[in-house]
């Protein structure tokens, strides 16, 4: 064998291990979106189950404060507490079901439950209030959603004018 047909044989090899390593790199891409996801989708079930825990421990508390529209200053504060742990979980499981981290099947569940939680006490209140300092497609999200359950009118959305916040 002459020097060029070498040459050309470890041209080959070399090609041929190049594309090796890249069917090896896109098979481990994969794999660490399988986990990512998974990872995500395990860090919404845990703080589901810590919020579904602090429920159950404080269930005859939570019971007062969702069905009563009168409440003194720590149960009124309460109830704002727990509507914010709600909406903290929902954007985040928002913005997963964004991102493609969530399956459509959990989604649509999820969507069920945050619909039927906006109509409890004080929430139209506290979305008003704070719906704003939330991320602009989630608040717009919820915002719809009110208007659909008829909560809030179409004009009164929790935007306004948020200061410094860039189209």
């Amino acid at each position: 064998m002459s020097l060029e047909q070498y040459v050309m044989i470890a041209e080959l090899v070399a090609s041929l291990g190049v594309i090796v390593s890249i069917v090896y790199l896109a098979v481990q891409v994969r794999q660490a979106a399988r986990v990512n996801s998974a990872n995500a989708r395990h860090a919404i079930s845990q703080f589901a189950l810590d919020f579904t825990m602090f429920k159950a421990e404080h269930a005859d508390r939570l019971e007062r404060v969702l069905e009563s529209a009168e409440l003194g200053p720590g149960d009124a504060t309460f109830r704002w507490w727990n509507h914010m742990m709600v909406v903290l979980h929902a954007e985040t499981y928002f913005h997963h079901y964004e991102l493609g981290l969530m399956p459509k099947k959990h989604w649509a569940g999820y969507v069920t439950y945050v619909r039927g939680y906006l109509s409890t006490p004080g929430m139209t209140e506290f979305w008003q209030d704070v719906g704003a300092a939330f991320s602009r497609d989630f608040a717009d999200w919820i915002d719809g959603l009110m208007v659909e359950e008829g909560l809030m009118e179409g004009a009164a959305t929790s935007r306004g004018t948020v200061p410094g916040e860039v189209e």
